[in-house]
């Protein structure tokens, strides 16, 4: 479970330092028309984030979260302090959640999606971690791209 707080914790920085010092333009700047811009990028982080932990621990989302990854990525830019301020609302969140975790309620299996399969609540948590370090690395190319 220390690995997973790590895991979180270093997207934070990561978006930190490569995400949240950009102006609006750079923010939502796509490398190429039909690529995600790291603005959506960030939004993608949070939604799914905060949708995964729903299903690891049953929880009202926010109605943003419920939108999708289509309008995360795709969608409309907005201001860059609201997104910001979501991802660190969602961010405490799911540090919390991962803190106060028991041991036991690792291997509880829990309905995951729309379609209610069963999944260990360890594999959720793994993947959410894993989800959000893998775009947290293509916004670091992606503001590398951008210069």
């Amino acid at each position: 479970m220390s690995a997973w707080l790590k895991g979180l914790k270093e997207v934070e920085l990561h978006l930190d330092r490569w995400a949240f010092d950009l102006s609006d333009v750079g923010f939502w700047w796509r490398p190429k028309e039909g690529l995600n811009p790291i603005g959506g990028l960030v939004r993608h982080i949070t939604g799914s984030s905060l949708r995964l932990l729903s299903y690891a621990f049953p929880q009202e989302l926010p109605d943003w979260a419920k939108k999708g990854r289509e309008w995360e990525l795709q969608g409309e830019p907005e201001a860059k302090e609201v997104v910001e301020a979501r991802f660190r609302e969602a961010w405490a969140r799911l540090l919390s959640a991962f803190q106060s975790l028991r041991e036991e309620e690792l291997g509880q299996e829990v309905p995951v999606g729309t379609q209610g399969l069963k999944a260990p609540r360890a594999h959720i948590l793994h993947h959410l971690v894993e989800h959000a370090q893998h775009h947290a690395g293509q916004i670091i190319y992606a503001r590398k791209l951008l210069g």
